[in-house]
């Protein structure tokens, strides 16, 4: 269950950049954190709210609701030179859609970025 690790490292990341505020005193809690997630990291986003409960309790992070917009990868063909987003099918198999070849480069679809969090404050 690698999405504890990522909740971990949510709550880490939000809390190190509350404490390097310079009026983090004034912070009362995170009320909601949008993320970026690639579809190649296999989040299931379900779990990672749940392990996200988990890593959260006692900070200010607590109850936060998580959001996420998840990326697609994008595939560019080294035989015809397609560009465009990898589309999965059902024989689990990543080729050109134009010419068939499986000599791709594969780019995006692999990110875990936290866009913005809302904070909330005495004021």
């Amino acid at each position: 269950m690698h999405e504890l690790s990522y909740a971990t490292s949510i709550v880490n990341a939000i809390m190190e950049h509350i404490t390097n505020m310079e009026q983090a005193n004034k912070v009362k809690k995170v009320s909601k954190i949008n993320l970026e997630i690639g579809e190649l990291t296999f989040i299931n986003f379900e779990q990672l709210k749940f392990a996200f409960e988990v890593a959260s309790e006692g900070t200010l992070c607590k109850d936060a609701k998580l959001e996420a917009e998840f990326l697609k990868p994008h595939i560019a063909c080294n035989n015809c030179g397609y560009r465009g987003e990898l589309t999965a099918n059902d024989e689990f198999e990543v080729k050109c859609p134009e010419c068939g070849s499986l000599s791709l480069k594969i780019s995006g679809g692999k990110e875990f970025n936290i866009k913005n969090a809302i904070l909330e404050s005495d004021e």
